[in-house]
């Protein structure tokens, strides 16, 4: 009984360690300067930084997510669910503001959008693999 309460709390520790680590690796990206000269961005570069936008936030979501559901297992997933997108939607908001202050960026709502875009799959992504696997365990548990 020890030793699997002791490995429940590392591997809490751990999902908690590697949403927060994430939070900082989005941070630190967020803190390069720009560049002070204004150009039209090629579309392909664009298309680059906005995806990196969404992938940046669909990892956030997705680890705020397995954190939460270990701390609070007692919950329902859609509460978990609901609290993960909270929480990513506000970080969002807080890298967005950030950045007004680093020179040579500015702080977009667009940007935010698209980070939403990323909370939103990650998201879905949760809720479609836990219906299969709860369909598939249905099934197994019937037989």
């Amino acid at each position: 009984m020890k030793s699997f309460f002791l490995s429940f709390i590392r591997e809490r520790e751990m999902a908690a360690f590697l949403a927060v680590a994430w939070m900082a690796v989005i941070f630190m990206l967020s803190s390069f300067p720009g560049s002070p000269v204004k150009y039209e961005m090629p579309i392909l570069l664009y298309m680059e930084r906005k995806g990196a936008h969404v992938f940046e936030f669909f990892l956030l979501s997705l680890l705020a997510w397995n954190a939460l559901r270990l701390f609070l297992p007692r919950e329902k997933n859609g509460f978990v669910i609901l609290l993960s997108a909270t929480i990513s939607l506000s970080y969002a908001v807080l890298d967005e503001t950030h950045q007004i202050f680093v020179p040579g960026r500015e702080g977009k709502v667009t940007d935010i959008l698209f980070d939403g875009t990323g909370i939103f799959l990650g998201m879905l992504l949760v809720v479609f693999f836990r219906k299969k696997f709860l369909k598939k365990k249905r099934k197994t548990s019937a037989s």
